[in-house]
Formats: structure tokens, C-alpha cells, sequence
């Protein structure tokens, strides 16, 4: 294989995963900020999933 080819292959390879690395890293620090700000005691309302909530509409429960 070129010297060169392997070079480049191998600085491709490096830039990738440091891409990879810095979205990773941002997506969880997202989710640590958003995580911060829900309250600990929230209603039962907001952890009911969305299914949930237009099943429950459907059959003409409301809390």
C-alpha cells in the first residue's frame, strides 16, 4: 500500500472518530442541562407517555 494512502487513511480515520467523540460528548451534556432543569416531584401528568395521553383521550378520560 502507498505510504501516502495509508497516511491519509489513517488522519480520515482519527478526524472520524473525533467527530464521533465531540457529538457524543455534546448530546450528553444536552441531556445533563435538560435533566437539571425538570423538577424531581413533576406530575404524573408530564411522565405519562404520549400514547398514553391520546389513548386515554380517546376513551374520554381527562385528569
Amino acid at each position: 500500500m502507498n505510504q501516502g494512502l495509508a497516511s491519509a487513511l489513517l488522519l480520515a480515520f482519527g478526524v472520524a472518530v473525533g467527530v464521533i467523540g465531540v457529538i457524543a460528548y455534546l448530546r450528553m451534556l444536552r441531556k445533563e442541562k435538560t435533566a437539571a432543569h425538570l423538577p424531581d416531584d413533576a406530575p404524573p401528568d408530564r411522565s405519562r407517555s404520549l400514547e398514553e395521553k391520546s389513548e386515554a383521550e380517546q376513551n374520554g378520560m381527562k385528569d
